[in-house]
């Protein structure tokens, strides 16, 4: 015997279909484990699977994150992709305030969206403050992660894990084209994870292939199953972060960040910093999203 259980699947972080992040959202899942719900991640294997339960505080929803290989604290695409199918397609309403309050494993996160009868715009994340930790002095080192050399590090900024609530390795690159050509180097990742855990090691230039876009970036964390990440959200407020601290770019306007087009999947992901007293106060995330079809999948008993 299987009981059978249904998901929506969502494109996150593009405004056209197959583009994006792709994300499965279960719905309503009290009756399954953290065991069943890993091997449910597994099988889909996308980067991230969402399984939705009620809240026991003053959320609105509880959900629970999990990639093919671990659960995750928390993460960017899934926030922005459950907010929107509970405000879209659900048509929930915020029980408390006029945004969305999600329970992470991490705590509760405040979405903000703005509606304009079903339409739904302008969904944005407040991620955890930064914490800028460990630098890499070695750029050697990284370059070899990379499989580049160190002169395509950039001179002038350090790489260094920045912490939103997931750890990642911020290394900026000098060129698009060197982007395009990373490769991580698998064997040295782990040795570096012997040594202090990261969520992923996110490589970002200025140059673009959008004029109108800040960043292009990709994105690597096999060891959590996800070889290459098509859009990051919960690194992407670790990169606006580093902008900002490093006084890179301007991060008090919406800006967008451009990841994916490497593998076939261009996303846009919006991030904004916004301050109070001369300190981050907010660090702000989220795009657009596209509802692509439901499915289901059988549950043994």
């Amino acid at each position: 015997m299987a009981n059978t259980i249904k998901f929506q699947l969502i494109d996150v972080f593009t405004s056209e279909p197959f583009g994006g992040n792709p994300l499965a959202i279960f719905d309503n899942t009290e009756s399954l484990s953290a065991e069943k719900m890993q091997k449910i991640a597994k099988e889909l294997n996308l980067s991230e699977s969402v399984f939705l339960t009620s809240s026991e505080n003053d959320a609105d929803v509880k959900m629970r994150i999990f990639t093919p290989g671990m659960e995750l604290p928390t993460a960017g695409h899934p926030t922005i992709g459950t907010s929107y199918y509970l405000l879209k397609e659900k048509g929930i309403k915020p029980k408390k305030a006029k945004d969305l309050l999600l329970e992470q494993n991490i705590g509760k996160i405040k979405v903000q969206f703005e509606q304009h009868d079903k339409e739904i715009s302008k969904i944005l994340m407040e991620q955890p403050l930064p914490k800028f930790e460990q630098t890499f002095k070695d750029k050697k080192l990284v370059a070899s992660l990379l499989s580049i050399e160190e002169e395509e590090i950039s001179k002038d900024f350090p790489c260094r894990i920045v912490n939103c609530g997931n750890p990642f390795l911020m290394v900026p690159i000098q060129t698009l084209n060197s982007v395009k050509q990373l490769k991580l180097n698998n064997e040295l990742f782990s040795e570096i994870l012997d040594e202090i855990f990261i969520t992923g090691v996110m490589a970002f230039t200025m140059e673009t292939e959008n004029k109108n876009h800040l960043t292009h970036s990709r994105m690597f964390a096999p060891h959590i199953g996800v070889p290459e990440d098509p859009a990051t959200g919960s690194a992407h407020g670790p990169l606006a972060s580093y902008i900002h601290n490093y006084n890179i770019a301007d991060l008090s306007i919406l800006s967008i960040g451009e990841q994916g087009y490497e593998m076939g999947r261009p996303s846009q992901i919006k991030m904004q910093i916004v301050q109070e007293d001369g300190k981050i106060s907010k660090v702000l995330v989220g795009g657009s999203c596209v509802h692509m079809g439901s499915g289901e999948i059988r549950i043994p008993e």
